[in-house]
């Protein structure tokens, strides 16, 4: 088992803190020692308090999320809003204290990733740098192909390893697009997927290359 993933997505609002605590509560229900690190959050820090909820660890939202920026948007931007720094140290620093103190951490990442984080530096860079394998979440809808390529596309130009996807919401049976994307997406990326609708837990037994 890897000491943790990284769970990105191909657009912001897709449902990573959900995923993510999928994940968590299936990693609690199998006793593992599961810690949880949103290292960037704008607006609010909802995300970790969702995290920590989840994950039933006795950790700030502060310490989930150590770099935060008032306004809703791209770190990078919101940064030259509020003359606020990019605080890599920071994150970098928390991310050790994380993996130290618990066997298992989940990562989840801000927005899609080449969300810019500062200048000429991106999600998928901070993928690179913390050298976890990645767990794609995207939407069940139409439109997710190009979307989820896409992001595949660039996960594989950096040369990152990618887990698999998680096909995320509501599954409408009278959408046509919705019951066949698991199928094509999983036909073309040749990558594990799995259809997670919403309120439905996940089997780490019946999916064990999420964490494996």
């Amino acid at each position: 088992m890897y000491k943790g993933i990284f769970v990105t997505a191909t657009d912001t609002e897709v449902g990573k803190t959900y995923v993510s605590c999928k994940i968590a509560e299936a990693l609690k229900n199998l006793n593992i020692n599961v810690g949880v690190f949103k290292p960037i959050s704008t607006g609010d820090r909802n995300d970790a308090k969702e995290l920590i909820k989840s994950s039933q660890i006795k950790e700030s939202a502060e310490k989930v999320t150590p770099v935060f920026f008032k306004n809703p948007m791209s770190p990078y931007g919101a940064s030259l809003i509020e003359n606020k720094r990019f605080n890599f140290k920071k994150i970098c620093s928390h991310f050790k204290y994380f993996l130290n103190k618990y066997g298992f951490t989940i990562v989840e990442g801000i927005g899609g990733v080449l969300v810019p984080l500062k200048k000429d530096f991106f999600v998928s860079d901070l993928i690179k740098n913390f050298k976890l394998p990645v767990i794609v979440v995207a939407r069940h809808n139409l439109g997710t192909i190009n979307h989820t390529l896409l992001t595949v596309e660039q996960l594989k130009k950096s040369n990152q390893k990618i887990l698999g996807i998680i096909l995320n919401g509501n599954k409408n049976k009278k959408d046509i697009s919705g019951q066949t994307n698991e199928t094509l997406i999983k036909r073309i990326t040749k990558s594990n997927v799995l259809s997670l609708g919403y309120n439905e837990k996940i089997d780490l037994r019946k999916n064990k290359w999420i964490i494996s």
